[in-house]
């Protein structure tokens, strides 16, 4: 029999296969990049979408703030009815031409937007002509109540967009 001598032979080592990379990446990690891109986004939405609700009630709280430390309530409820009014063109879809409504009109819709009549026959009243009444006629009290109508309002608007 023949030896055979084995460093004759032109054999090579036995070579690893290389590192696995992390690209392409498999499928697991793609379908959780979606869920997470998904989940950013709804939020993202949902944050835009509460935006207008926020900087209102910010506003209102602001006011109210401010005619507890002595601010005239005349001017108070003015600015009441400028931040609801405000509000209520921005989350306005073009159903209704808000900007156009006043007197009772604008009380209705107010009211309709909560079926509630806490404008048109409550303390809402006061936003048909107590912000052109001399400021000895406006009382402090009806601002307080009205600010918190509005505040209420506003809160129960998120509830009723979505």
């Amino acid at each position: 029999m023949n030896q055979i001598d084995f460093s004759q032979i032109p054999l090579r080592d036995i070579h690893l296969p290389g590192a696995v990379g992390w690209w392409p990446l498999a499928v697991g990690w793609w379908i959780l990049a979606a869920v997470i891109v998904v989940a950013a986004a709804a939020f993202a939405l949902r944050y835009r979408q509460r935006f207008r609700e926020r900087a209102a009630l910010r506003a209102l709280k602001r006011v109210l703030d401010s005619l507890e430390q002595g601010q005239e309530p005349v001017r108070c409820l003015q600015q009441i009815s400028m931040v609801i009014r405000r509000f209520a063109m921005s989350m306005s879809h073009g159903d209704v031409p808000v900007a156009g409504l006043t007197g009772e009109r604008w009380l209705q819709y107010l009211d309709s937007r909560w079926q509630q009549d806490a404008f048109s026959r409550g303390p809402g009243r006061a936003l048909l002509d107590g912000p052109y009444l001399p400021p000895e006629r406006v009382l402090y009290g009806d601002v307080r109540e009205l600010g918190t109508l509005c505040v209420e309002w506003v809160s129960t608007q998120k509830t009723a967009e979505g």
